[in-house]
């Protein structure tokens, strides 16, 4: 059971409705959106410890009512349920607790999360133990169990995947889905390990989800045919009605690499007879800037402002994905019986809230997150230390010896995360290849952690003249290093494997950005607001030296992560993902200490 209730609560739960006990609290005064009716009601609220008992005029009520109950004063606000983010990635840098301490304090009260950086690392304990710790957070969790890694993984591990784990994962009480799917292919082709896990999902009445971006509408068929119930990759339109015809949940994006929510609003509302149950918003685990201006609640404000009517907005980010999820008869709505997630707003058109409650207490004001009891990040990631080797890498390490006659397979950014494959000419000296002072390429590593192997690469679109960077945030948990300069490269990949785990920019000899990354690698334990401070400065920096994408840590954190097309660094070497084609292959990565 995803969510439970005890018998001790259920009964008082009935005697406050039924005026046999006092409530454990009064909101009076206030103006609730009804998200079942879609109707705004002038609506007192009683709740028996973190359950609403009663919704309606408290002079109605026949509760039990004495003048030492709790008051919160509503008059003049609008209440709304909790918001919901259906598609949350709880590692961008930030960890799960730092994104619920902002999500909460923006009113957001349940996030539905992937767990793969967790999955794919640790004994699976470990990752129980996290998430069964995460269940005291004020900020209800919930998972997806990954089927696929996103990343060709070494052989070392790929038993991170194999059956009976990723079942255990599945049947974890709170697990609500399988996915995101990103290797759908092999659903369709009938592997047997995918699709007893779906079928297992199904069966324990969990959704699939997809990751079928530019999907044809035959292929987007297959895939609902073989179990998939939601996908979150519309780009356009008529992308979204692609999937509502065929059954899908639909969740529309915003995120730092694909903000697509208000132009694809703006034609919604043009439509007739939108099927607006069926849609959900999603920041799709956005990296810290895109939530300078908000979170959830942002989402709300972009789609009120593309013209959707706001009473639609709230139901996108609150009772639809309860429905969907089948959590509605505790979350999602503000209705007798449920969950008293509440937010306090001083009007509709305003959905960041001045007040938050979550499980009938109030857990944030004006954007400040009040819980007191947070949880030790310790108890919640024992154990969670990187499994990282200490070795040092040599200049003379990062250089790609002369391949001959041969063109050399060029990584060519399109946008932030998006490569095309073409082979170029190298000029050579010294038996290597060498990148002329002109030259728009950099030279583009991808370093087995544990030393074992590096991956020899070239990439143009990401940036002009930069000496050496490097970070351990990537797809394949690896270390990427991208520069000209194999000195400042070998500077920057020996600090991150120092500090086991950053983001590290020298220039000159110098270092030029410093963040460490102590949590697997990808996190660290600063607040959202702090990362913002520390990554803003980082990105426009970048951004000096020809950056012109989106997103600078995604097009990082992708430049390994199979799941894209077209052309990646991998174990294997420089792979075209498609043909599964190695261009280039990796080599041993010698002299390790």
């Amino acid at each position: 059971m995803f969510i439970e209730i005890s018998a001790a609560e259920q009964n008082r739960l009935i005697d406050v409705a039924m005026g046999r006990k006092a409530p454990s609290k009064l909101i009076l005064g206030g103006t609730v959106l009804n998200v079942y009716t879609g109707q705004l009601e002038r609506a007192d609220i009683a709740l028996s410890g973190k359950r609403v008992a009663y919704v309606g005029p408290m002079e109605q009520s026949g509760l039990k009512l004495d003048e030492e109950i709790p008051t919160l004063d509503a008059t003049g606000q609008v209440l709304v349920p909790g918001y919901i983010e259906p598609h949350s990635h709880p590692s961008q840098i930030y960890h799960p607790l730092t994104l619920a301490e902002k999500a909460g304090s923006l009113g957001t009260t349940t996030l539905i999360c992937d767990n793969v950086v967790f999955f794919a690392e640790k004994n699976l304990s470990q990752v129980i133990h996290m998430m069964d710790q995460l269940k005291k957070s004020p900020v209800k969790f919930f998972w997806w169990a990954r089927l696929d890694p996103q990343a060709t993984l070494p052989d070392e591990r790929k038993e991170l995947f194999d059956q009976k784990r990723v079942e255990e994962m599945i049947g974890y009480d709170q697990v609500v889905q399988t996915g995101e799917l990103t290797d759908w292919a092999s659903l369709l082709d009938g592997d047997e390990k995918m699709v007893s896990w779906i079928t297992s999902a199904k069966n324990q009445g969990k959704k699939v989800e997809s990751h079928a971006p530019g999907s044809s509408y035959q292929t987007l068929a297959r895939l609902s045919a073989a179990g998939v119930t939601g996908d979150h990759e519309s780009i356009s339109c008529d992308e979204v009605f692609k999937r509502l015809r065929l059954g899908y949940m639909v969740s529309l994006r915003y995120s730092s690499i694909r903000p697509d929510l208000p132009d694809i609003m703006k034609e919604l509302v043009r439509q007739e007879n939108v099927p607006w149950h069926r849609l959900m918003m999603t920041s799709d685990g956005a990296t810290p800037l895109c939530f300078k201006d908000g979170f959830v609640d942002y989402l709300i404000r972009l789609a009120i402002e593309s013209g959707c009517p706001p009473v639609r907005a709230y139901q996108m980010a609150t009772i639809n994905p309860a429905v969907y999820y089948r959590m509605d008869e505790h979350l999602g709505g503000i209705a007798p019986g449920r969950i008293a997630d509440i937010n306090f707003l001083s009007s509709l058109n305003d959905p960041t809230p001045v007040k938050v409650m979550a499980n009938g207490e109030v857990i944030a004001e004006n954007g400040v997150f009040k819980e007191e009891k947070k949880l030790s990040r310790e108890t919640v990631y024992a154990g969670m230390k990187w499994d990282m080797s200490s070795f040092e890498v040599k200049p003379e390490d990062l250089v790609i010896p002369d391949p001959g006659k041969k063109r050399f397979p060029v990584i060519q950014l399109i946008n932030s995360v998006i490569t095309k494959r073409s082979k170029e000419k190298v000029e050579v000296k010294d038996g290597k290849v060498y990148l002329p002072e002109d030259d728009e390429r950099l030279f583009s590593f991808l370093i087995d952690r544990n030393g074992r192997w590096i991956t020899h690469g070239l990439i143009r679109g990401f940036a002009v003249g930069i000496d050496g960077l490097a970070t351990t945030n990537t797809g394949s948990r690896d270390i990427l290093v991208l520069g000209r300069d194999p000195k400042a490269m070998a500077m920057a990949v020996n600090q991150v494997i120092r500090d086991q785990g950053g983001l590290v920019w020298i220039q000159d000899g110098k270092e030029k950005f410093y963040l460490p990354l102590p949590l697997l690698g990808i996190m660290v334990d600063l607040s959202l607001d702090d990362l913002i401070e520390r990554l803003e400065p980082f990105v426009d920096e970048l951004k000096q030296y020809g950056f012109s994408h989106l997103d600078p840590l995604f097009t990082m954190t992708f430049l390994s992560s199979t799941h894209l097309p077209y052309i990646r660094l991998t174990s294997e070497g420089i792979m075209q993902v498609k043909k599964k084609k190695v261009e280039y292959p990796s080599s041993r990565l010698l002299e390790l200490v």
